[in-house]
C-alpha cells in the first residue's frame, strides 16, 4: 500500500513549482522608471483592465449565441429500440393480439436534421441589441485603460513630489551646514557669540530631521506606485520623468466638452447601452409578429441498421401568438423601463462630464498661477539668503537673518513642489475628463 508514495512526490513538486511561478508572475521595475514604462506595465497587468476584458468576453459570447439562432442548425439523431406496444391503449383492437399487447419488436431511426428560421423579427432585433451590448463592453475596456492611466499618473506625480521635497531639503541642509561652519569659524575668532553657533546647529538638525522624513515619504510613494502598477513591490527604483507634469494646451470650454463627448469611452459606452435598450424594446415588441421556420430531415428508418429504408421530411411552420395572458405586455414594460434607466444614466453622465471638464480646466488655470507665484518666491527667497549671508560675513549682523531667510527658502521650495504636483494632477484630470489620458501620456 506504500508503493504509490514515490508517484506523489513528483506531482507535489510540480504543483509547488506551478504555484510559485504563478505567485511570482509580477514584472520587475527598472532602476530608472519613466512614465511611459510605468504605463506600459500597468496597462499590461492591471486587474481593472482584466476584469473589463472578461466582461467583454462574456458579452461577445452572448452576441455569438444571439447570432446563432439566425443561422442554420444541423444536428444528427439516431436511436435503436426494442419495445412492445399496447394497441388497445392506442384505440386499436385486433382480435388476434391478446389483450392488445404486441410481441417485442425492433425499431431504429437515424437521420440528419436541418432547421432554419425564415422570419423571426424578435431574434433579429435581439441580435442587434446584443451587438450594441458587446460594443458597450468593448468601450468599457477602453474606459478601464483611461482610469488606469489616471491612477498611474497620479501615483507617479506623488512619487515625483516626494522626491522633489527630499532633494530640496537636502539642498537646504547643505546650506544650513555651510552656515554652521561659517558661524563656528567666527565663534573661534571671537567675532560671533556661541549662541549663534547653537542657533545654526539647531537649524541643521531640524532640516536633517525633515530630510529623513522626506526620504521615508519618497520610499512610501514608490511602494504605492509599484502597487498601482501591480508589479513586484519594491522601492529600489527612481522616478525622474518630467512628462508626468503634462503639456501646456489651449483651454476652451466648448471644444473641450465636444472632445469629451466625442471620445470619452464611458460616454460612448452609455450611448451604446441606450441603443441596445432601444433594440431590446423592438425585439420584445416583435414577439407579437408571426415567425416562419422550416426544417428538413433525411435518414434511415426500420427495424435495425441493416433492415431499413430511406425516409425524409420537409416541414414549414408558422407561429402566431394570439393570447399570452399579458406576458408580452409585461416584457415590453420591463424593456421600456430599462431603456428609460439607460437614457437617464446617459444624461447624468453628460452632466458629470461637463462638471469634470470645467473643474479640471479651472484647476489647471489656478495651478499655473500657483507655479508662477511660487517660482518667483523661490528666486526671491534665495536672493534674500545670499544677501543675509553677505551681511553676516561682513559682521553687519548676526546669523539670525540668515536662519530666518533659510526658513523662508524652505517654505518657498515646499510651495513650489506642491504647485508643480497640483499642476500635473490638474492636467491629468483634464486629459481624463476629455477622454485623452492614454493618448496624452503614453508616448
Amino acid at each position: 500500500m506504500a508503493r504509490p508514495l514515490p508517484l506523489l512526490l513528483p506531482a507535489a513538486i510540480f504543483l509547488l513549482i506551478s504555484t510559485t511561478a504563478g505567485a511570482t508572475d509580477q514584472q520587475d521595475l527598472p532602476k530608472q522608471l519613466t512614465l511611459s514604462q510605468a504605463l506600459t506595465i500597468a496597462l499590461t497587468n492591471n486587474s481593472i483592465i482584466r476584469t473589463a476584458q472578461s466582461r467583454l468576453d462574456q458579452a461577445s459570447g452572448r452576441y455569438m449565441q444571439s447570432r446563432s439562432v439566425l443561422l442554420p442548425q444541423v444536428d444528427l439523431y439516431a436511436r435503436q429500440a426494442y419495445l412492445t406496444i399496447n394497441l388497445i391503449g392506442l384505440g386499436i383492437d385486433i382480435p388476434t393480439v391478446p389483450q392488445g399487447k404486441t410481441d417485442p419488436f425492433a425499431s431504429m431511426d437515424a437521420r440528419v436534421r436541418l432547421t432554419q428560421d425564415l422570419l423571426n423579427i424578435a431574434n433579429i432585433e435581439a441580435w442587434k441589441s446584443s451587438r450594441s451590448k458587446e460594443e458597450s463592453s468593448r468601450l468599457q475596456v477602453d474606459n478601464a485603460r483611461e482610469t488606469v492611466v489616471l491612477d498611474v499618473v497620479g501615483a507617479y506625480l506623488l512619487a515625483m513630489r516626494a522626491k522633489a521635497s527630499r532633494d530640496a531639503l537636502t539642498e537646504q541642509t547643505n546650506l544650513a551646514s555651510d552656515l554652521f561652519s561659517l558661524t563656528e569659524d567666527r565663534v573661534r575668532q571671537g567675532v560671533s557669540a556661541p549662541l549663534e553657533s547653537n542657533r545654526a546647529q539647531q537649524q541643521v538638525n531640524s532640516l536633517q530631521q525633515q530630510q529623513q522624513e522626506a526620504e521615508q515619504n519618497y520610499i512610501e510613494a514608490k511602494l504605492t506606485l509599484a502597487n498601482t502598477l501591480q508589479a513586484r513591490i519594491t522601492a529600489d527604483f527612481d522616478v525622474a520623468d518630467s512628462a508626468a507634469y503634462g503639456l501646456e494646451m489651449p483651454l476652451n470650454h466648448d471644444s473641450a466638452l465636444q472632445a469629451a463627448l466625442a471620445s470619452r469611452p464611458d460616454y460612448l459606452s452609455r450611448e451604446a447601452s441606450v441603443k441596445a435598450a432601444e433594440l431590446q424594446v423592438r425585439s420584445v415588441e416583435a414577439y407579437r409578429i408571426p415567425t416562419v421556420s422550416t426544417s428538413f430531415s433525411d435518414g434511415q428508418s426500420g427495424a435495425t441498421p441493416v433492415h431499413n429504408q430511406n425516409t425524409y421530411r420537409v416541414q414549414g411552420t408558422i407561429y402566431f401568438p394570439i393570447f399570452t395572458s399579458g406576458r408580452i405586455r409585461g416584457q415590453i414594460e420591463e424593456a421600456e423601463g430599462a431603456l428609460r434607466e439607460a437614457r437617464s444614466s446617459l444624461d447624468q453622465l453628460r452632466s458629470q462630464i461637463e462638471t469634470e471638464v470645467l473643474t479640471a480646466m479651472a484647476g489647471v488655470e489656478w495651478a499655473l498661477k500657483e507655479v508662477t507665484t511660487s517660482a518667483a518666491n523661490v528666486q526671491l527667497s534665495r536672493q534674500e539668503v545670499a544677501l543675509a549671508r553677505q551681511r553676516f560675513a561682513q559682521g553687519v549682523t548676526d546669523n539670525t537673518e540668515v536662519v530666518n531667510a533659510q526658513d523662508r527658502v524652505s517654505r518657498a521650495d515646499d510651495a513650489r513642489v506642491r504647485a508643480m504636483y497640483t499642476l500635473g494632477l490638474a492636467r491629468a484630470n483634464l486629459a481624463r475628463a476629455t477622454g485623452a489620458a492614454e493618448k496624452t501620456y503614453r508616448k
